[in-house]
């Protein structure tokens, strides 16, 4: 067909990883895709010449145009893109219509180089990932073939194109429009969405009178006329084996719509050309003076200007059936005139309904601002908590690690006098060994003299037998010589008395022997009561260095516990954080909803009025010029009561607005009053709090200013806070008292049964008893002051905003629908006592 002379396109859609790509482009050299068979058969079409509507043919030529649309950026992919700036923009002019500015155009002259042209713009496709994918699930590549080729009969060429069109993934049509916007961005999946709008429109208006806004993304854009111009276009969908229902439904609805899509291919001849370049130009030309250019135009400029176009036609319209409403009969006029009360009835209604629905709105807010309050609450509780846990785990670890190093230095202690004792030891064995060498030595010396006594009793036994026998022999001889026997009993008693000096008594040996065994007992005996002091010592030390082990390693445990509780709280948090930002997000939304819904009320309500004046001025100048009935008088006065039963509910209605809008007011002072009240009630829990902290000795907290600067207004609330203040400074009083008796021992009165006497019980333990219950008491009262004060908090900014929020609307509105009635009464010539001027419309009814 291409060759015949209309244009072709070939549309693949389906989701990603459906084949869309290697149906475009093939797999391998055995594998074609569409874009090679195209090219051998376009080239094999043009070489035999058959096919062709034409006899005379002149020669012909092919150009190749490929083009990438990612994240709404074109990329020429016949170009080689280095910078942001080479990527291009779409342009507009009578012979081309839309198409990407300085594109370039390949000229082929057969099917290799079509081939390679196409495998080098192929392969510099956008390949990157980015955190929702791939980027090829995203992008939309437009390959187009262009033929010119010049007949006899015809003095231009006929241009006709072949384009292909490789669509983003179909599987981001199932998730809604604006999460994706969120998530991805607003460009990311435009192309998309924008097709299967453009799709759609074409679908439910097959006739040629459409008008089809194609400039919601630059894929349409460029796609004008092959999906709703002149161009025979096909779809191939592709699908995967197993897919998600949702998908596959998606897939099959929008197939079907492009099923339904009806265009109007017309043969490519120079007239034809020429007629459509025409018909640019003048869209052009009125493009131009309407101030903008339809390649580059702004949706909500087209769609401005598309309702200021329809808002003219339908005045012209309402002119025309003023012109016709003056001619018509009174029947109708007053069949008119109800149907406007009954309309003033429904939008009465519409705005009451609106008014309940923004209370609504207002206490769901302040119901969720309350809920988020006391999750805060919670969460700083939990907080509180944790933090004490933590402190306490701290404390008893240091405690531990003290104990520990007094252990230890005791062990030290331990192990010095265990080396002292081992250095005594030592120098007793020293010593031990020179006694015992002593007592050897002297044993030796003590069996020499053993042995020499033993030589001396023999030699004194020889002796003592030689003088019995000298005396015998004395005896014998008569005397014979008196002096040589007794010289000899004197020499031996000499050796015997020098013998017996030089020897050493047993009796000091034996002495001797029983200090050294003394003494060794002594320290032989030390030395093993030492050692089972040391061993026991020793044991008692491992024993105390396991239970300090065990302990620390419960310690360890439940601090590794009580930090993995803070990450859950501080994930728990985070999510209530999230789920805060959306409820924001929500109630920015509803608050931009409402703020609509009045403007619209208002624009309605001034609309309605407007009619009004312009019914009464018709009806006026339509009792002036007269009609010429024979009843006219009598029309005259139905048409005065008419209109005065219209002005009574007129003024009935803005009397009600104001009624409605004093109640208002009133509502919001007594919610001020009830504020401030609870305002009040807050100091009086700060300054309660305040007096606890600086009880304790809080140096390093800073308390804020002080109470005395905020005066209190309310008589009644000022005597609540002077009775709580005396009934806090008598308990004071009493527990200073109290206190001052424990510490002189006097007994309590009112305590006869516990007879508190410091002589007779223990000091440690009574002062720690009443440390802790002095503790337990501070601790309670201080998680009560904190639960007292969050709540109040959490309640004054809830009334604050709700406070706030009223006196917005009420200085928005109040004066807004003030100066509307002040407007309509001078319209109305309406003075403000009721009575109509003279100078108004209404003046002949009074006269």
């Amino acid at each position: 067909m291409m060759v015949d002379g209309l244009n072709v396109c070939l549309v693949i859609f389906g989701e990603s990883g459906s084949g869309k790509s290697s149906t475009v482009a093939g797999e391998s050299m055995g594998k074609s895709g569409i874009v090679p068979i195209l090219i051998d058969h376009l080239f094999m079409k043009l070489a035999q010449g058959d096919g062709y509507n034409y006899e005379n043919r002149g020669s012909a030529s092919v150009t190749l145009q490929i083009y990438e649309i990612y994240n709404e950026l074109i990329k020429d992919l016949n170009q080689i893109t280095t910078a942001s700036h080479d990527f291009l923009e779409l342009e507009e002019n009578a012979e081309r219509g839309i198409f990407p500015k300085r594109g370039q155009s390949v000229p082929v002259g057969s099917a290799s180089d079509a081939a390679a042209v196409f495998r080098q713009a192929w392969s510099r496709r956008t390949d990157s990932h980015t955190d929702f994918g791939p980027a090829k699930n995203f992008t939309s590549v437009i390959i187009r073939f262009e033929l010119s080729m010049y007949t006899n009969s015809n003095p231009l060429p006929n241009k006709t194109t072949f384009t292909i069109v490789d669509l983003p993934g179909a599987e981001k049509l199932t998730e809604d429009v604006s999460s994706l916007r969120l998530r991805e961005g607003p460009s990311l999946s435009k192309a998309i969405h924008a097709f299967t709008n453009v799709v759609s429109s074409l679908a439910s208006q097959p006739m040629p009178n459409r008008v089809i806004n194609y400039a919601e993304s630059k894929l349409t854009q460029l796609l004008r006329e092959e999906l709703g111009g002149s161009c025979r276009t096909c779809v191939l969908s592709c699908l995967k084996p197993h897919t998600d229902p949702d998908i596959l439904t998606t897939v099959v609805r929008t197939s079907a719509q492009l099923a339904q899509v009806r265009n109007f291919p017309v043969l490519n001849d120079y007239t034809t050309q020429h007629l459509i370049t025409q018909y640019r130009a003048r869209i052009i030309n009125l493009q131009q003076h309407l101030g903008f250019s339809a390649a580059m135009a702004n949706p909500s400029q087209v769609t401005d200007i598309k309702d200021e176009l329809r808002r003219l036609q339908t005045e012209n319209l309402q002119l025309r059936d003023k012109n016709e409403r003056l001619h018509l009969k009174m029947e109708q006029i007053q069949g008119r005139f109800g149907t406007l009360a009954d309309t003033k009835t429904d939008l009465s209604a519409q705005l009451l309904m609106t008014e309940e629905e923004k209370l609504k709105v207002s206490k769901t807010l302040v119901e969720m601002q309350i809920e988020n309050n006391k999750l805060r609450e919670e969460a700083e509780a939990a907080k509180f908590e944790l933090t004490n846990k933590i402190l306490t785990l701290e404390h008893d670890l240091m405690e531990l690690e003290m104990e520990r190093d007094r252990q230890a230095k005791a062990a030290r202690n331990a192990q010095d006098k265990l080396a002292e004792l081992e250095k005594d030891r030592k120098e007793l064995a020293d010593e031990y060994v020179a006694l015992k060498t002593n007592y050897l030595t002297l044993s030796k010396e003590h069996e020499k003299e053993a042995a020499r006594n033993e030589e001396l009793s023999m030699e004194l036994l020889n002796l003592v037998n030689t003088k019995a026998a000298l005396i015998r022999q004395m005896q014998q001889s008569h005397l014979a010589d008196d002096n040589d026997p007794n010289m000899e009993v004197d020499r031996i008693r000499n050796v015997v008395s020098r013998l017996s000096n030089r020897r050493m008594k047993p009796e000091e040996l034996l002495a001797g022997e029983e200090d050294r065994l003394v003494v060794e007992r002594n320290l032989f005996g030390k030395q093993k009561m030492y050692q089972n002091q040391l061993d026991k010592m020793k044991s008692q030390y491992e024993e105390e260095h396991g239970k300090m082990e065990g302990q620390f390693t419960s310690l360890k445990r439940e601090l590794q516990d009580a930090r993995n509780e803070v990450r859950e709280k501080q994930m728990k948090i985070s999510e209530l954080n999230a789920q805060l930002i959306t409820l924001k997000s929500l109630k920015d939304q509803m608050e931009s909803d409402n703020n609509r819904l009045q403007h619209k009320m208002k624009d309605q309500n001034a609309e309605y009025r407007a009619r009004l004046v312009k019914y009464v001025e018709d009806i006026a100048e339509y009792v002036d010029q007269g009609s010429g009935v024979p009843d006219q008088r009598k029309t005259e006065e139905q048409m005065q009561q008419f209109v005065n039963n219209m002005l009574k509910d007129i003024k009935k209605g803005f009397k009600a607005r104001e009624e409605q809008l004093s109640q208002a007011a009133k509502a919001s002072r007594r919610q001020t009053d009830h504020v401030v009240h609870k305002y009040e009630q807050v100091l009086i829990a700060y300054r309660q709090l305040r007096q606890q902290v600086q009880s304790r000795g809080i140096a390093d907290l800073d308390l804020g200013p002080d109470e005395t600067n905020l005066r209190m207004t309310d008589a009644e609330i000022h005597s609540a806070n002077q009775k709580e203040i005396f009934r806090l400074k008598e308990e004071l009083s009493t527990l200073q008292h109290k206190l001052e008796m424990y510490k002189v021992g006097v007994p309590v009165k009112g305590d006869s049964k516990k007879n508190i006497s410091f002589a007779d019980t223990n000091d440690k333990e009574h002062w720690a008893s009443l440390r802790k219950q002095l503790r337990d008491f501070t601790m309670n009262t201080q998680q009560e002051l904190e639960g007292e004060r969050a709540q109040l908090l959490s309640k004054n900014h809830a009334l604050e905003e709700q406070l706030k929020e009223c006196q917005d609307y009420i200085d928005k509105h109040l004066v807004r629908y003030k100066q509307e009635i002040v407007r309509l009464r001078k319209l109305l010539g309406v003075k403000e006592d009721g009575n109509i001027a003279n100078s108004s419309p209404l003046a002949f009814y009074k006269k």
